[in-house]
């Protein structure tokens, strides 16, 4: 079993226990700490760029929400 403890580090104690754990994890091949990104990665937002970029460019191969819905509720 895995578990996830998330910890925000903006305080003096919750540093503290974040080199704690990452002393830890050199001894113990059970831990890992793994920090999380807040945003997303330059290949992500190349990747968004991309497709937006296409869309606006194509925007009659695009449908209206109101035709997906319509779709999807089978209208």
């Amino acid at each position: 079993m895995n578990y996830t403890i998330r910890i925000d580090d903006t305080g003096k104690q919750a540093k503290s226990i974040l080199n704690m754990l990452k002393e830890l994890s050199l001894d113990y091949p059970f831990i890992s700490v793994c920090e999380e990104g807040l945003g997303l990665s330059d290949e992500m937002e190349k990747e968004f760029d991309s497709r937006y970029k296409f869309v606006m460019k194509n925007k009659e191969l695009g449908k209206s929400w109101e035709e997906v819905k319509n779709n999807l509720l089978g209208q």
